[in-house]
């Protein structure tokens, strides 16, 4: 029996404080509802779970991000569908413009509301927008450049591409051009020479009285109002001149393309012989022309493409399709780089490339082929009824790309959350704390800690027994 050493006390004591360094971790745990509160309770599990809180994270934002494209494909699709209400009240009044019962007046009242909702078409492409970025005016759309500024890519489908695309135009697109015998000759129309000059099936009355003068003017502002301008020019058209200087005076169309026409008709041979023209006469412009060259990264050898006009459109497979403008009387070649900037990136996963990329063209009148309505004769009415209906297809096509998209983010954001909520319980398999099963391990350490409390009292006393000895 020592006295010097309590082996026995120290014993208890070292037992003790391991129990009460439980007891702290122990309380620690029920108090935070963590099983892990530092690296050392588990190195490896703190690792791991910081790595799973960060997927989480990830995975939320990324929720979010899809909830944010949805919006912003619902804001887009609520100005398409305003565009279509605006096509289809434009079908009717070009429906009403097709019959020949219209006096001048009514069709000048129709061509007005027609002009009306092309420049809303126009505003809501520049005005719908989703937290200040514009959705319908281009600025969501494939991005390109031309090495020509003369031609540009004035529509690239989603399925384009990136890549260099090589385009020649071989011979520009021409107006309908009539040369006519009108001429500031100070003459005036007697009552023979009197009646009605029809270019495309609209009339234009000459009356006994006028002068020449009056007669280019009452021509000219009469038929521009069918896309046809009446100008008096020195260069056969290219530059216009005052009536006055006697230059010669040209009918020409005002678009470009085989699809322009003039027809004339002539009431009596009279007024034919004084404004030189001839009944029966009928010209056309021309498409212009080009060639594709296939090459590896731009247009394939099945690529195809048909003219309109100055417009270029070029098809294949799977969904490819570019439009290209060509500026009037260019020629030549150019190489048009397709970039992949331009659509909005949306990010739909927690890493890196899981990403989806919404490309919305741009959706104005011209876009459509809704900017050039004319409504006063039976054939252009005819003829706007039929570029309506193509305008009606194309946003249709456009709803249902973004239809299409809409329904991915859907499924996307679904999916998201089930690898979070899975993920999350993963995350809390290791974190948390069990707390029936920690109230239970504090219990059991709590017990411990009074039974060691007790016998480093009773080892205490033990030395007390050697007294005995002593005396």
């Amino acid at each position: 029996m020592r006295i010097n050493h309590n082996s026995m006390a120290l014993n208890a004591s070292d037992h003790f404080a391991k129990i009460n360094n439980n007891i702290a971790k122990s309380m620690s745990r029920l108090s935070s509802g963590k099983k892990i509160t530092s690296p050392a309770d588990d190195a490896a599990g703190l690792a791991i779970s910081t790595k799973l809180d960060a997927q989480i994270k990830g995975l939320d934002r990324a929720a979010l991000n899809s909830n944010d494209g949805i919006s912003v494909i619902q804001s887009a699709e609520g100005g398409l569908d305003e565009m279509h209400r605006i096509l289809a009240r434009m079908r009717e009044l070009a429906v009403k413009a097709a019959e020949d019962v219209n006096s001048e007046e009514d069709r000048d009242a129709i061509q007005e509301e027609i002009n009306a909702l092309e420049e809303e078409i126009n505003q809501i492409a520049d005005t719908t927008a989703f937290n200040g970025q514009k959705l319908l005016n281009g600025g969501l759309a494939r991005r390109s450049l031309s090495t020509d500024g003369n031609m540009k890519a004035t529509y690239i489908s989603k399925d384009v591409n990136p890549g260099i695309y090589e385009l020649e135009i071989t011979q520009a697109a021409t107006q309908a051009k009539l040369a006519t015998g009108i001429t500031n000759s100070g003459a005036t129309v007697t009552a023979a020479e009197a009646g009605m000059v029809k270019v495309n099936g609209f009339e234009v009355t000459i009356n006994e009285g006028m002068s020449m003068t009056e007669v280019f003017e009452e021509l000219q502002s009469h038929l521009t109002k069918i896309g046809v301008d009446v100008v008096a020019s020195p260069d056969g058209g290219a530059t216009s001149s005052d009536f006055a200087t006697g230059d010669p005076v040209y009918f020409i169309t005002k678009e470009y393309g085989l699809a322009q026409t003039l027809d004339i008709e002539v009431s009596n041979p009279d007024l034919e012989a004084l404004l030189g023209i001839t009944t029966g006469t009928s010209v056309a412009g021309t498409d212009c022309e080009a060639t594709i060259t296939p090459t590896g990264n731009g247009f394939s050898q099945t690529a195809t493409f048909t003219t309109k006009g100055n417009e270029v459109n070029i098809i294949d497979r799977n969904g490819f399709e570019m439009t290209v403008e060509v500026l009037p009387d260019s020629i030549g070649s150019t190489e048009i780089e397709v970039l992949s900037a331009g659509t909005m990136v949306i990010q739909i996963g927690a890493n890196s490339g899981e990403q989806i990329e919404l490309d919305i063209p741009k959706v104005d009148a011209k876009g459509l082929g809704v900017d050039e309505l004319i409504m006063y004769t039976h054939a252009h009415a005819s003829e706007a009824i039929e570029k309506i209906d193509a305008a009606i297809k194309k946003i249709s096509n456009i709803r249902s790309g973004l239809g299409a998209y809409e329904n991915r983010l859907n499924d996307t954001y679904d999916s998201l959350k089930i690898q979070s909520e899975s993920i999350t319980e993963a995350y809390s398999r290791i974190m948390d704390t069990d707390m029936a099963e920690e109230m239970t391990n504090y219990t059991q350490q709590d017990v411990l800690s009074q039974a060691a409390i007790s016998m480093m009292q009773r080892s205490n006393e033990r030395p007390e027994s050697i007294l005995q000895l002593l005396q």
